[in-house]
């Protein structure tokens, strides 16, 4: 039998672990201090790196509405099956950002909902065809483009989508 990985707890943090620890709990709330947390905590610098990207695009202003943002998660994890992840998704979104469980289920069925603004419908088609390679075309960035979204926005669903 093999060891498991022994994650960083929040009582057994560094000072800089747990200035960054504590950090998410400010930003995000206490339960989202999950144990993913604790396991790039192993190394400072991939805590720094994943903290700094997680939160400037869930929770920093930007070019794109957070809302928005964060639906790109929910939707890559629902693709991908991730009871955990939808459940984290799904939870920011509600309590963050004021959605009622039925705007959830509309980001979740995109493609079908009648009230997701066209904008909204047009970022997560993008976004899923980055994040599992389904490849994408010029009208697919047209698209973008027409609802005013930059370089900078682009970017940011890229980003989403990957992380």
């Amino acid at each position: 039998m093999y060891d498991k990985v022994k994650l960083v707890q929040p009582n057994d943090a560094g000072s800089e672990v747990e200035a960054i620890f504590n950090d998410i709990r400010e930003t995000k709330g206490a339960n989202f201090l999950t144990p993913t947390w604790g396991f790039f905590a192993l190394d400072i610098e991939l805590l720094k790196g994943w903290w700094i990207l997680t939160k400037r695009l869930q929770m920093t202003p930007g070019s794109l509405p957070k809302p928005l943002l964060n639906a790109i998660s929910l939707v890559c994890a629902a693709e991908v099956d991730c009871p955990r992840c939808i459940n984290n998704h799904q939870t920011h979104l509600i309590e963050h950002f004021n959605m009622t469980t039925d705007d959830v289920m509309e980001c979740l069925n995109f493609e079908n909902s009648t009230k997701l603004e066209p904008m909204w419908k047009d970022v997560l088609r993008f976004a899923r065809k980055v994040a599992f390679n389904e490849g994408t075309q010029d009208a697919d960035f047209q698209a973008l483009r027409d609802h005013g979204i930059d370089d900078v926005g682009i970017a940011e669903i890229v980003s989403m989508a990957m992380l």
